[in-house]
């Protein structure tokens, strides 16, 4: 079959690109021809737009149009990883339907797709321009909030009914898609675990540090995280490599500011520790097996409970950091019992993918 799927593969961000990248290899790889829609939405991918000043509020905007000045150095590296994806030809709101002909399937996800308040309600990503319910799927959808407000429900819930499975992310998604519409929803892994470290090594690029670093992937403001990195690099005798930069307090360290997704892939396969306040960070910590520490920013609580949430499945809560504080800093962890439980929760995962590829 041929398979659209509708995500955030425009956008910068490491996480954006590299779960597409995933979700549509994993597809091809079950012998499927999986595409990435090329959807343009203004909204997200224009945040300087003044239509998001009014949405969002003065802060938000201002926080929304920083980071997307922060992701420009990066742009080049990004477009290149793109070369591995197959991206069908741009399309926007009023095209959209066109490519109902297209597909056998389309598939909504990963990422947080049907979060309101990153698309300004944009239905696309509910799938509301395919004409044949039977066309619509979703994998590892994400709401990235934890309730819907009530002007939200009557459209959310009309279009989740026209889906086939409803596959989500988080453990949250499920008690929302039932006081939305009454459906049965399920959890499955972000598609960047469907793909294993060897995988991964296919895009990867080496990086060209030949000391022992830790590696910092921060997104959130933090001043006590980088005390934590600071003590860290001192216990450890290591050097500091940020990505993109420190972002709460001064640290000396070397920030990476060009990276495109090879290139910060290469950044975690080769350092000793990760200090991460990312959800991506921490799922490609545990891919590369690495000795990491994981803070939940309280800026961003959606983000915070699908960290927590992940890492409970595979019994590391003693990795958090805690007000700039983890006390376990020398147990090693103990990465054969946690691979044995990520290989098993892949499989339950593929087996729900297979699910959707074999409904035509």
């Amino acid at each position: 079959m041929k398979v659209g799927v509708i995500t955030f593969q425009q956008s910068n961000n490491y996480g954006a690109i590299l779960q597409s990248y995933a979700l549509q290899t994993v597809i091809n790889k079950l012998g499927h021809e999986g595409e990435l829609i090329d959807y343009k939405c203004d909204y997200i991918g224009k945040p300087y737009k003044l239509i998001n000043l009014r949405k969002k509020g003065f802060f938000s905007y201002i926080f929304g149009v920083i980071g997307f000045i922060c992701y420009l150095p990066r742009k080049k590296n990004c477009n290149l990883f793109r070369k591995n994806m197959v991206i069908s030809r741009t399309v926007n709101k009023v095209n959209v339907k066109e490519l109902n002909d297209v597909y056998d399937i389309f598939i909504a996800g990963s990422d947080q797709v049907w979060n309101y308040k990153l698309t300004n309600s944009d239905s696309t990503y509910l799938l509301d321009f395919v004409k044949d319910n039977n066309k619509k799927f979703s994998y590892a959808a994400s709401f990235g909030i934890t309730s819907i407000e009530n002007e939200q429900k009557k459209n959310y819930g009309k279009l989740l009914k026209t889906f086939n499975n409803i596959y989500l992310r988080e453990e949250k998604g499920i008690d929302i898609v039932k006081d939305l519409c009454g459906r049965e929803a399920t959890v499955v892994l972000d598609p960047t675990l469907l793909l294993k470290k060897e995988e991964w090594m296919n895009v990867t690029k080496e990086c060209e540090i030949s000391v022992d670093y830790i590696l910092v992937y921060q997104l959130g403001i933090s001043a006590k995280l980088i005390d934590f990195i600071n003590n860290l690099a001192k216990m450890k005798k290591c050097k500091v490599v940020y990505i993109p930069f420190p972002i709460g307090k001064y640290i000396k360290c070397k920030w990476s500011l060009f990276a495109g997704p090879s290139e910060w892939l290469g950044l975690f396969k080769n350092a000793k520790y990760v200090v991460t306040d990312s959800f991506h960070g921490t799922v490609f910590s545990i891919l590369f097996n690495k000795s990491f520490f994981t803070e939940i920013c309280g800026q961003n609580k959606g983000v915070g409970s699908r960290i927590e949430n992940f890492i409970e499945k595979f019994g590391l809560k003693d990795r958090l950091v805690i007000d700039g504080i983890n006390n376990n800093i020398d147990d090693e962890i103990d990465y054969i019992r946690v691979n044995k439980v990520l290989e098993e929760e892949r499989e339950k995962s593929l087996a729900c993918l297979r699910n959707i590829l074999q409904k035509q």
